[in-house]
């Protein structure tokens, strides 16, 4: 199978949970006074958003004919959802390295209003201490803020619509999300990416790849990079890629091949996949519960089949 179809494979069963059923395990709020409130119905209408790359169906390109969806389905968004995480190295960049959490991958989540951080735990095994932690800051506005609609029984009071803000000044302590499926990150091409600025930061991935964006907003990842003019190259055979920083030449990029060769190419952010214009959004590399995508701007070098530690499989 070739390694742009793969990953998507891995999550084909994997279900958002942007509405719970009736019947299912409840979504445990701790609210700002420390209660804990179970929802049993409840959506995530902020600080999450759907990974269209690993839909199983795709969206139907500009100008292919489409059935016409059901009237209440029209507008709803294709793949799993996750939460947007932005981690402390994350980079000072307004559009800085981002962490897709898969919402049923979640144990936890903490808001500590006083410092202003939040803190994710990923389950990495069944029990409930095997967790891979993240920690974040919520002192920036849109920065890792999170918005929740939910019905709350009132007794005789009737049905409430409640909303719940994390990351907020008087906003909720913390979520406890139900029955998490452990996930470890599969064997795979390891990578290391630095990131550009005056402070960088270095992360760790597996299967690093191209994220692609095409007009009608789906997303797709690919192992192509295209380079001026017409030069293609698979990520499966550069060894390591280092933008050169020089403002005069933007885009310009320092690429060494597995083979030996090192050259400088300018990278094209727009290319043709599938007969469609497709705009590069950044390398996307999978990550204990998820993605972590790193925009073009925000990369200063990756290097390829690194030596790994124990920590690091």
């Amino acid at each position: 199978m070739a390694l742009r179809n793969l990953l998507p494979v891995l999550f084909v069963a994997v279900l958002g949970l942007a509405a719970a059923a009736p019947d299912a395990a409840p979504l445990v709020v701790i609210d700002s006074a420390g209660k804990e409130q179970k929802l049993k119905s409840w959506t995530f209408t902020g600080g999450t958003r759907r990974l269209s790359w690993l839909a199983t169906k795709q969206a139907p390109a500009d100008g292919e004919a489409a059935e016409k969806p059901k009237e209440s389905n029209a507008a709803k968004p294709l793949g799993p959802e996750a939460l947007e995480f932005r981690e402390e190295e994350s980079t000072p960049f307004v559009e800085g390295v981002m962490t897709y959490l898969l919402l049923d991958r979640l144990r936890s989540l903490d808001y500590d209003a006083e410092q202003k951080t939040v803190t994710a735990r990923v389950a990495t095994g069944p029990k409930a201490e095997e967790n891979e932690v993240l920690t974040g800051t919520t002192r920036f506005e849109r920065v890792n803020k999170l918005s929740i609609e939910a019905e709350v029984d009132k007794g005789e009071l009737g049905i409430a619509d409640v909303r719940y803000l994390g990351g907020t000044p008087r906003g909720i302590r913390g979520l406890r999300f139900p029955n998490p499926t452990p996930d470890k990150v599969p064997a795979g091409r390891p990578a290391q990416i630095t990131t550009a600025g005056k402070m960088p930061s270095t992360h760790k991935v597996k299967d690093l790849l191209a994220l692609y964006r095409f007009k009608n907003g789906s997303e797709r990842m690919n192992s192509l990079l295209m380079f001026k003019k017409t030069l293609r190259l698979e990520l499966t055979k550069i060894q390591k890629i280092s933008s050169t920083g020089a403002e005069e030449e933007p885009g310009s990029w320092q690429v060494q091949t597995k083979s030996g060769s090192e050259e400088t190419l300018t990278l094209l952010r727009v290319i043709q996949l599938d007969g469609q214009d497709a705009q590069l959004e950044g390398l996307i590399g999978r990550v204990p519960g998820g993605y972590k995508l790193f925009p073009i701007l925000t990369i200063g070098e990756v290097v390829f089949d690194f030596a790994e530690t124990k920590a690091d499989k």
